[in-house]
């Protein structure tokens, strides 16, 4: 599957290449990479990652996606989960080669083992204590990944309120600065979740969809390309130029072709009107624990 995805990416990212020259396009682009550890084996690994990052594209904070210059493709960095691994082995390579990046942590569990992540990290992983999130330098931001790492979108309103609004306040009276970004565990959300985060004073909200970001055209909601520090070479290269962001409209075909069918089947109770959704389609996209 992974040899598969990599086919496929080089594909689009030809006809994407392409396509922008054929408009003479000298829009500004970019994309939001986001990680979660560094295993110990892959330290080096990830230090030719930002190496490359810092050869082939521009390296940028998280706020500056707001406006990407023409001409330039950029690259921003983020780590969910606030692991110790990023403290110890990610933040030396980032400094080397001068890329800022943002973390975020998860307010409540600062100083424990993740129970969220048993099947995906290694065992003697931890989240971050609270010396260490005061201690990042200052080219680390830090946003809020809820006070948890709950599913949000099996919590009663109330409870994903004090998860989303709750992490905000703590992290911001811990680190006595403002905390205005927002990563959705585990990739979910949809409207209701994002009303919330706007409530409670995000700036932004990223979650686990890859996207191509075009300059001016930045939404509340910004999508994020997967990355790890095991990734193959090409297959890294392509993910920091954005050719990985045909996933979405893949699973926009899935269901337009599960709406058909579903047309079919629904044939002798009358057609559907227009704007009608046959089904409950969150707004998710969940490649791996986030």
């Amino acid at each position: 599957m992974r040899i598969v995805k990599l086919g496929i990416s080089i594909a689009y990212f030809a006809v994407k290449s392409a396509w922008r020259w054929i408009q003479r396009s000298r829009s500004g682009t970019g994309v939001v990479l986001y990680y979660h550890s560094v295993p110990r084996q892959y330290a080096e690994r990830f230090a030719q990652q930002m190496n490359l990052v810092a050869a082939r594209a521009k390296a940028i904070p998280l706020d500056a996606i707001e406006c990407l210059p023409d001409g330039t493709h950029s690259v921003a960095i983020t780590f969910d989960d606030g692991l110790v691994s990023f403290a110890e082995r990610a933040v030396p390579a980032l400094e080397r080669y001068n890329i800022p990046a943002t973390v975020f942590a998860v307010a409540d569990a600062l100083g424990t083992t993740p129970p969220w992540g048993e099947h995906y990290y290694a065992p003697e992983e931890r989240v971050m204590s609270e010396e260490q999130l005061l201690t990042l330098p200052a080219s680390i931001s830090v946003g809020s990944h809820t006070l948890s790492h709950p599913h949000l979108l099996e919590a009663s309103e109330q409870a994903a309120d004090l998860e989303i609004r709750g992490s905000r306040r703590k992290l911001e009276a811990l680190l006595q600065r403002p905390v205005v970004t927002f990563s959705f565990p585990h990739g979910e959300f949809n409207d209701a979740v994002v009303s919330l985060c706007r409530d409670a004073g995000y700036e932004r909200a990223f979650t686990t969809t890859p996207e191509l970001l075009c300059d001016g055209q930045l939404k509340f909601v910004v999508g994020r390309v997967a990355a790890d520090p095991w990734d193959w070479p090409l297959e890294f290269r392509l993910k920091i130029l954005g050719a990985y962001c045909w996933q979405p409209y893949l699973q926009s075909l899935k269901r337009r072709v599960q709406r058909i069918f579903l047309r079919q089947s629904e044939s002798g109770s009358g057609p559907l009107h227009q704007g009608e959704t046959p089904l409950n389609v969150q707004s998710t996209h969940i490649p791996r624990n986030s």
